[in-house]
C-alpha cells in the first residue's frame, strides 16, 4: 500500500508537470490527483519537491525509453514512425492539453534549476541516442542517424506546443510529414 502510494504520486507529478510545467505543480495538486494521504507526501520524499520532480522526470524517461525498446522498424521510416506514434498518442489521449514531462521541467527553469536541467539534458540525449542507435540499425550513415534522432526530438518538443496552442494534433502531423522527408532524403551508407 505504501508503495503504491507513492508510486502513485509519481506519477501524478509527472502528469500534472506535463500539462502544467513545474513550477505550477504543488504538492497540493500531487496530493489531490493521486489520492494519497497528505502527511505522506514528506514521508516519502524526504528532500522535497526537487526529490518528486527528480522521480517524476526519471518515470518519464523509463516510459519514453521502454516504448522505443519496443518498435521493430526494420527501415529507417519505421523507426521514425515508432517515435512519432509516441508523441501522437500523447496529444490525442490527452486532446492536447499535455506535452512532456521533461520539458515542463526544462522550460520553467525551477529554483533547483542547475541538477533538474542537468537530468532533463541527460534523458534527451539518452532519447536521442537510442533513436539515434535504432536508426543506425536498419542502416541510416551513422553522422545521418545521430542528426536525424536530435532533429526529430527537438521537432517533436516543438509540435508538442504548438499542439497544446492549436488543440489538436495537426502539427504533430505537419512536422512528422517533414521529418519523414528528411529520413527519405538520407541514402544507406555504401
Amino acid at each position: 500500500m505504501e508503495n503504491e502510494s507513492r508510486a502513485n504520486m509519481v506519477r501524478s507529478a509527472a502528469s500534472l508537470i506535463s500539462e502544467h510545467g513545474v513550477n505550477a505543480t504543488s504538492f497540493s495538486d500531487v496530493l489531490a490527483d493521486s489520492g494519497a494521504p497528505r502527511g505522506s507526501i514528506y514521508h516519502h520524499f524526504p528532500e522535497g519537491k526537487k526529490q518528486l520532480t527528480e522521480e517524476a522526470m526519471a518515470l518519464t524517461s523509463e516510459r519514453v525509453l521502454t516504448y522505443l525498446r519496443s518498435g521493430v522498424g526494420t527501415t529507417p521510416l519505421e523507426v521514425l514512425d515508432h517515435f512519432v506514434s509516441l508523441w501522437r498518442a500523447v496529444v490525442v489521449s490527452t486532446k492536447a492539453t499535455r506535452g512532456c514531462a521533461i520539458a515542463g521541467v526544462a522550460v520553467d527553469g525551477p529554483d533547483e534549476g542547475v541538477d533538474l536541467m542537468r537530468k532533463a539534458r541527460d534523458i534527451f540525449r539518452s532519447w536521442a541516442s537510442l533513436l539515434a542507435e535504432q536508426l543506425r540499425a536498419v542502416g541510416l550513415a551513422s553522422d545521418d542517424a545521430h542528426d536525424v534522432a536530435r532533429t526529430s526530438l527537438a521537432t517533436m518538443e516543438g509540435a508538442l506546443i504548438l499542439c497544446r496552442v492549436e488543440g489538436n494534433v495537426e502539427p504533430l502531423d505537419v512536422a512528422a510529414k517533414q521529418l519523414r522527408s528528411l529520413v527519405t532524403a538520407r541514402r544507406p551508407p555504401s
